[in-house]
Parts: C-alpha cells; structure tokens; sequence
C-alpha cells in the first residue's frame, strides 16, 4: 500500500526535528528490499527504516526488533564503507514528489542517500556531491529501462516530473481556480489529485469532504462558491503542514489496513479510524501488522502448495485405479471367452487369429467372434482368457482397498489445506508443518531437536452467552487431542456434516441440556471454522462425544460417529467471534 506526497512531507519534516546533527554507526540490511540505518543523536540510539516493498515502500524511524543476515549483501556493505561515522546535514523532498534525499557529510566529503518510494519502483541510491551513483539496491541497465538507468558511476537522474504543480507553492484560491480548468469533466477529488502533486486519492477525498462537497460529484457542475470552498480546504490542510500539527490515523476496511494518513479523514468511518501518538508510532504499527500478514500468507502458500501437489496426485491415481477396477469388474468376459474355445475346441486350429462361434451365454443365441494368438493352440488360448479372468479377478479387491485408502488420505488432505487456509499465525502452520513430517508427507530434517516445539497451542476458546466453553481444534493433531483426551463423554461434540472442518467441543460439568442458544452458537463457530465458511445454511452433526470414535490406523482427525443429529445454520459472524472469545 503506498502512499503520497503528502505522509512523506510529513514524515520527513518529522525525521528533520529527530535526525539532523545525528551520527551515522552503522547501516544493515534485512533482506533486498528492507535497509535500517543505525545513528545516534541527542544522546539516544535510532534507528532509521527504508522499505524498497512495493505495497509498503516508506521511510520512519522504528522501535521494531529485526533479524539481520550473517553475511551482509554488496550494497549494505558499501554503505557501510561510505557512511560510517558520517553526520546527518539536511532532509529534503525534493518537488513534493514521493523520495526523500538525505544529505551527509564525512571528514569534508558530501554524500546524498536518496530515498525513492515510487511502489514497484521504489529504490534506495548513495550518490557523492557530484551526484554520481556510488550504488543502488536495485540496479537498473539501459536493457531493463532506456530511459533511466541506475548503476555505479553513472549520473544520478530524477524519476521524470508528473508535470503536476507542487501543492505547497500553492498561495491564493485564485491560483487554485487558474490551475483547474473549470470544465474539468471528472470528480471533484480527481480534480485535486490530476492537477496537484503529491496527493493520493485519500487525502484528495479528504480535502474536498473538508469543504463540504460530495468527492464523487463531477467538477464542473460544482459551484463556483464551492470550488472556492475546495480552495480554501486545501490551503488550510497544507498551513497546517507548515505549522506541524499532525493526527496520524490507519484506515481499515475488512480488518486489514488500507490507507495511512499524517492527518484524521473526516470523510471515513471512525469506527474504521485507529489513532496514534505521532507518525512513527503509526508506521511501525502498520509495518508489523504489514509483514506479520505477508509472511503468514506467504507461508500458507508454500505449505499449501505440498499438500495440493499430494492431493493432486491422490486424485490422479484413484482415477487411474478407478479405470482398472471398471475393466476388472468385466472379467466375467474373458471367463465366457475361454469357455467357449473349449467347447468349439474341435474347429479351432494352431495359427487361426480368431474364430467366429455360438454364444450359448446369450438369450438370442448369437455370434461372436473371439482374437486368438496364432503361435497358441486352442487350449493354450482358452487358458490366456482364463488367467485374465483369474487376474482381474483377484484385482478387484486389491483395487477396492487401495481406492478406499485413498479416499481416506484425500479426505485427511483436504482437511489439512482448509486446516492451512484458516491458520491465524505462524504458530498454527508450524503446527500443522509438524503433522505433516510425522504423516511424512514432508522431510523430517536430522538433528533438528533444537527447533522442535515442546509446547503445543492450546484450541481456540470461546464462552458461549449462557457460559459454556466451547473449544475449536487447530488442526487434525489437535482435533485428536481435542476429541479424544480433553472433552469428557458427556461433552457436545459437533462437525460439518461431510465437508472438512475442526472439531468443536461443548464442555459440560453435568448432564444437563446444553441451552439451545450455546447449541446454535457451537454449530456456528464449527461452520465458520469448516471448508464452508463462505457458504449458508451449513448442515452441522453433533452428538456426545462418547459416540464418536476413531479407526484403528486411521489419519490424524479422521472419527466416524452414531446417534447424531443435524442442525443447518449459517456460518458465525465475525462481530460473534469477537463477542464469544475468551480472552
């Protein structure tokens, strides 16, 4: 998620107050796109942050705790050579466009670490005096950009102008009104953002909602009495910059961040509006949210990954073993055929390719016409048809149990990616990553005691309204644990009907009926931890948990159960979730 112009004045005039002066110990980096800058400055350590990540490419201090590499890369390592012991002269912005240039000073020599946060284009360059490139993180040839190249001893260029005005030149509503053509055809926030530098579409909204216009209504039918009025918002918004009032705030829609802001957006639902202290508060609350949610999403891809290629092929071959049985389940043919040689024997000879005789096995008694090896006899080919029978015959159990253990294994998978899918962190995975290891569907690692987990998650709890505890397995290890050790006989026991999903448990201290309200919740929640989350009207089975049991060898999770019934109900909302929680 990138932002505009506008956050990185903010944050810069921010880090001019905190960074100037400041001497520069040490620089690290992460990973390709991930650099921290170690300085210290009015007797305190700081840490300066550069994300090149195209959704959260920014620069601000941090408290954040990060893991460097044993071996820094080329670029950390001549940063390292330049930089040390180097002081921190001035921040600029330059044009209001979306990079920070960092102006340093080491024993008379001048240096510039330039800051470009562009999305996908964002980069980090250590230019000298003369502004020539000494290095970039991302090195960019002529073959990769014609027009702008960035590599070690070229000319520094400017990413090309937006051919915008920079809004803090910006004096009088008459400017204003002289930049924007009054004919503008499009919304009155586009406006603001196609003829202004710097502004992102959410502070467009927001200046325009500041002068009590609609956003979304076409410019050109406003007023003139409201234009002045988007004038006059806009001035204001950037007074306040110059005078350095800020009110970071996060915009979040479906729980997941989609916009940061260095000033309150009145125009948003401030029940979707988090608030902070100061700016890099904010930022290292979004960056940790940010990474926390990548890497667990990167990790349910990979690991979803293993368990689709097994599934893949589990599909694959019991369509394959399907196929034979069908073919198996015809052997009675080949018996037929075999038969009847031995009764035409008498007109069959050695080199015949094959023979035409009376069906006696049909109603209509007619022909057929049966192949014959020529360099056999009759007998030797009556008895080719009666070893196939005989080996298709005993196929078919053979065929039976394999397929059967393959429905089995298929339906342990898909349990397992709906398992991967719904895990809440990287605790869950690594879980669910063990099971898997022991069902050896991945590689166990030698002498890796030490990584180990010795302590296991606890299930998701939730307090229903009436005040039952209701447990949800994790995964398919858990779901054991769950079912068969820590619910008691007497305890409610309820899964999706068919389709994957955890096992929830009801706990009851006595034999009393558990109320309907609990009921109902349970069969929720277990309908919102199933494959069938995003369906309605989800049959749900309960029963006590002395009816279910678990076969002999089966895959972990995997209960067959008796005397249940079905209740049908939507799965749980997530304002239910947050309610029910036990904290």
């Amino acid at each position: 998620m990138a932002f505009d112009g506008i956050m990185l004045a903010a944050l810069k005039n921010n880090l001019k107050k905190k960074i100037i002066g400041g001497r520069i110990e040490k620089a690290y980096q992460i990973d390709k796109k991930y650099l921290i800058v170690r300085l210290r400055n009015n007797s305190q350590n700081l840490e300066l942050l550069i994300s090149t990540d195209a959704q959260a490419a920014r620069i601000n201090l941090t408290e954040l705790d990060f893991e460097f590499p044993s071996y820094p890369p080329d670029f950390c390592m001549m940063l390292r050579k330049y930089l040390k012991n180097s002081y921190i002269k001035s921040i600029k912005q330059p044009d209001f466009e979306r990079m920070l240039k960092i102006n340093i000073e080491k024993r008379g020599k001048k240096f510039s670490l330039i800051a470009e946060l562009m999305g996908k284009y964002s980069n980090v360059i250590l230019v000298d005096e003369n502004e020539i490139v000494l290095d970039a993180m991302k090195r960019i040839t002529e073959k990769q950009n014609a027009e702008r190249q960035l590599y070690p001893g070229i000319k520094y260029q400017k990413p090309p102008k937006q051919g915008k005005l920079n809004p803090l030149q910006l004096k009088t509503k008459n400017e204003f009104r002289q930049i924007i053509a009054d004919d503008f055809s499009q919304a009155a926030f586009r406006a603001v953002m196609y003829n202004f530098r710097g502004i992102g579409p959410y502070s467009a909204r927001e200046i325009v909602y500041r002068a009590q216009v609609d956003p979304a209504e076409n410019y050109n039918s406003l007023s003139d009495l409201e234009k002045n009025k988007i004038a006059e918002s806009m001035l204001k918004l950037f007074e306040q910059f110059k005078n350095g009032i800020y009110n970071p705030v996060l915009s979040i829609t479906k729980e997941e961040i989609d916009y940061i802001s260095a000033f309150k957006l009145e125009h948003r639902n401030p029940e979707k509006i988090k608030k902070f202290k100061n700016l890099d508060q904010m930022m290292d609350y979004y960056f940790k949210n940010f990474l926390k949610d990548k890497k667990l999403k990167k990790s349910i891809r990979e690991l979803n990954k293993v368990v689709n290629n097994f599934l893949n092929k589990n599909i694959k071959k019991q369509k394959k073993l399907k196929k034979q049985l069908i073919e198996s389940k015809d052997a009675a043919k080949y018996k037929k055929k075999g038969e009847l040689i031995t009764a035409n024997i008498y007109q069959i000879n050695r080199g015949d390719q094959k023979t035409v005789v009376q069906d006696y096995y049909n109603e209509k008694n007619s022909k057929i016409e049966i192949k014959l090896d020529p360099a056999k006899s009759p007998a030797e080919n009556a008895q080719k048809y009666f070893k196939k029978y005989n080996k298709l015959k005993k196929s078919v159990k053979h065929l039976k149990r394999e397929i059967a253990k393959l429905r089995h294994e298929e339906k342990y998978l898909k349990q397992v990616s709906m398992n991967i899918e719904q895990a809440e962190s990287l605790d869950d995975l690594e879980e669910i990553k063990e099971e898997l290891k022991e069902e050896n569907y991945i590689k166990k690692q030698k002498n890796n005691k030490r990584n180990k987990r010795n302590k296991k998650l606890p299930p998701r709890k939730f307090i229903s309204s009436n005040g039952y505890q209701i447990l949800v397995g994790r995964n398919n290890k858990q779901n054991d644990r769950l079912s068969k050790k820590i619910a008691n006989n007497g305890d409610i026991w309820l899964h999706t009907k068919v389709i994957a999903g955890s096992h929830v448990i009801i706990k009851r201290d006595t034999e009393v009926e558990v109320p309907e309200q609990t009921l109902t919740e349970a069969a929720a929640i277990a309908a919102y931890f199933s494959q069938a989350r995003e369906s309605t009207n989800v049959p749900i089975d309960y029963t006590l948990v002395e009816n279910i049991n678990k076969p002999k060898g089966a895959k972990p999770g995997l209960v067959y159960y008796n005397e249940y019934q079905t209740i049908y109900i939507d799965p749980a909302k997530k304002e239910l979730l947050k309610k029910l929680a036990a904290v």
